[in-house]
């Protein structure tokens, strides 16, 4: 046993959970070994020594691996090895990240990674909890500028009873699914999936789940930190010098105020690149190395403007009120060929949704950790650049379109009809035409207009109906 190694017991909803550090990984910044039952999470992070050049945004990297001889199988494919993460990993990874991003200080701009690995699983302990609680021991442990630590739980309600981190007979009894982080005060990230639960169902499980963040968040900042934590580095961080940004809201405060006195997007866009040139051409000799400061005052003074029409005035940027939505029109059954089809269009913001039905041998077939083989509905979000107006080749679906596509399929799946009252596999594809804010929800309002055919029957979804029935009467 290496003489640095230390094991911890911390309590999380009743149950032991083992923390050790010390013994593997070495040469990370920080280390742990998360266990529960038997499943284990290892989780290393890392810190470049210098910042990266050219960035004007903290390069932290959040990745979760889900290793199959966790739970005693070998990979499929044809080089039997793991391959590009799964949907579950990449939605794992977005949940880590969340609670963690806004404890690093501003102007950080060192690479940050933050590798949580699943090396064993045990069904009734999910290894997603504990890879969150993993990732804050290990950054606060580490000797890495940051502002925690966090805890994390998932909360389910099981017969009228709140549950820490239910074991899988609960998960499939429970009404919630909450996802839950934060620190000793306060909550930081909220994914949530439930039946139909009431408001104060949900708000009492919010704060039953925070009572044990906080149990976890003294545990690690009482009993790990001092123990087995280094000092943090001291790290030149990025800021504006006060003389540049006092100079340039002194000069830029008023052109500003005329850039954003309009509620037509496109003018006022064309207002405000007209004020920054106006910016950078009367500092380029006064400050002529400083062109990224100057842009950055002018940012950020932007924001407080925008941020204080809309406190002090009550007005947001497109001339709304507070408590005014944006114009809204949608139309259904656009595309004669397709199951269902619709358009929901919200201000700028607007979806093509298509639904299309198939046997339930076109189910997606899933190689995770955990028991789910196969997924009958399956729901997809595209987001291609036209739709901000931007000049981009297409890609495969990112970590964003991956995690819109689940929060709309958390959303829709409890009320989709069960496999035994309709017996087909299901694809919604929401592909964003235009996009001013909130396309994911765009994309949930948009797949229940004619999407399901079962509970909104349309000519073409009651056509698709009929046609799949031959199809599955003939193959069988």
């Amino acid at each position: 046993m290496t003489p640095n190694y230390r094991e911890f017991k911390l309590s999380i909803g009743g149950r032991e959970v083992t923390v050790e550090t010390g013994k593997y990984a070495e040469q990370t910044n920080g280390h742990c070994v998360v266990r529960c039952g038997e499943t284990a999470v290892m989780v290393n992070v890392c810190m470049s020594p210098t910042p990266r050049d050219g960035i004007d945004f903290f390069p932290l990297q959040v990745d979760y691996e889900e290793k199959m001889y966790a739970v005693g199988k070998i990979p499929g494919g044809f080089k039997r090895r793991e391959g590009r993460a799964s949907d579950k990993a990449i939605l794992t990874a977005r949940l880590i990240d969340r609670p963690l991003r806004p404890l690093f200080p501003k102007g950080l701009f060192n690479d940050v990674v933050v590798t949580a690995t699943a090396l064993s699983v045990e069904p009734d302990y999910a290894p997603e909890p504990l890879a969150m609680i993993g990732s804050s021991i290990a950054l606060a442990i580490s000797d890495i500028p940051w502002a925690g630590p966090t805890g994390s739980v998932v909360v389910g309600l099981v017969d009228g009873e709140y549950v820490i981190n239910p074991d899988a007979a609960q998960r499939e009894r429970s009404t919630i699914h909450l996802n839950l982080a934060g620190t000793k005060d306060a909550i930081l990230m909220i994914e949530a999936g439930a039946n139909e639960v009431t408001n104060d169902e949900m708000v009492n499980a919010i704060m039953f789940g925070q009572a044990e963040i906080a149990k976890i968040c003294l545990q690690i900042e009482n009993e790990i930190v001092p123990a087995v934590g280094k000092k943090k580095k001291e790290i030149e961080l990025y800021h504006i010098p006060e003389e540049i940004d006092a100079a340039v809201r002194d000069y830029a405060s008023d052109k500003l105020d005329w850039a954003l006195d309009t509620f037509d997007r496109q003018e006022r866009q064309a207002r405000q690149d007209q004020v920054g040139a106006e910016v950078l051409e009367h500092f380029k000799d006064i400050y002529p190395e400083n062109t990224r400061e100057i842009n950055d005052s002018i940012y950020y003074l932007t924001k407080e403007k925008v941020r204080a029409k809309i406190f002090d005035k009550g007005i947001r940027p497109d001339g709304r009120g507070l408590k005014e939505i944006r114009p809204i029109w949608c139309e259904r059954s656009v595309l004669p060929r397709a199951h269902g089809s619709a358009v929901f269009t919200r201000g700028q913001t607007q979806t093509l949704t298509t639904c299309t039905l198939d046997m339930l041998a076109a189910a997606q077939k899933l190689e995770g950790l955990d028991d789910e083989t196969e997924k009958r509905y399956m729901h997809q979000y595209n987001f291609p650049g036209y739709c901000t107006g931007e000049a981009k080749a297409l890609r495969s679906p990112g970590r964003r379109e991956i995690g819109h596509g689940a929060l709309a399929e958390r959303a829709l799946e409890p009320v989709i009809p069960s496999k035994e009252e309709f017996p087909y596999a299901i694809r919604v594809v929401n592909d964003i035409l235009s996009s001013n804010g909130s396309s994911s929800m765009a994309s949930v309002c948009g797949s229940t207009m004619r999407a399901f055919p079962s509970r909104l029957p349309s000519r073409a979804s009651q056509w698709a109906s009929s046609r799949i029935r031959k199809r599955v009467n003939s193959a069988s």
